[in-house]
């Protein structure tokens, strides 16, 4: 079990495959209203918090989960008490869209074809983890056919947002941080159309 601070209040927990069996939770299950996980994720937030040093007196928790490859990532969210009680709640609507990409050159052209489709969103981003790459996306907008198309094309698998983006800015290497779309896919265009003059330039040469 890995336990790193993002910031004075959230707190990213990482269960691995022999946690998730050590504590007998499987990720279907996973529920503050399911008695033995309930506790269990109560006994994890209490500990995370008290190795970090955020204190959980008069506060609300909100605990978003996430499935991956090697086992469940949990982000505990800290903020100011609504209600005279705490508060948990396993919140599962995605804040933002993540791609993996286990080929360069389909994320290439994907970028490449978003440019072109003047699908260029200011606050994507590219991230290289492994031999994946991610393309992540605000979800602030409403996807367009042409954007999902595209994206189901080139794309391995459409990850989980919010969680996903978080783990990816703290432990990925980024590629492009800021309008990745526009920036990598117009390099990409202009590239390609030098090439072709070059190569037509050649052609005509006497």
């Amino acid at each position: 079990m890995k336990i790193e601070q993002l910031d004075p209040t959230r707190i990213l927990i990482s269960l691995c495959e022999k946690d998730m069996a050590h504590y007998d939770l499987t990720f279907e299950t996973l529920s503050m209203q399911e008695p033995h996980s309930g506790r269990i994720l109560r006994e994890l937030m209490t500990h995370a918090c008290s190795q970090t040093g955020i204190s959980l007196k008069n506060k609300q928790v909100m605990i978003e989960a996430m499935q991956y490859e090697h086992g469940c990532l949990l982000l505990l969210t800290v903020s100011e008490k609504i209600r005279k009680q705490k508060t948990y709640r396993i919140k599962s609507r995605n804040q933002c869209m993540v791609f993996r990409f286990d080929d360069v050159e389909n994320l290439l052209q994907c970028l490449q074809t978003l440019c072109q489709l003047h699908e260029r969103h200011p606050h994507s981003a590219v991230y290289r983890l492994n031999k994946s790459y991610y393309l992540v996306l605000p979800s602030a907008f409403p996807p367009t056919k042409r954007l999902r198309y595209t994206l189901a094309e080139f794309a391995d698998e459409h990850c989980s947002g919010k969680l996903m983006s978080a783990f990816l800015q703290e432990h990925a290497c980024p590629l492009q941080t800021a309008n990745a779309i526009d920036t990598i896919g117009k390099f990409l265009i202009n590239s390609q159309q030098t090439a072709q003059n070059t190569a037509y330039q050649g052609e005509t040469r006497p």
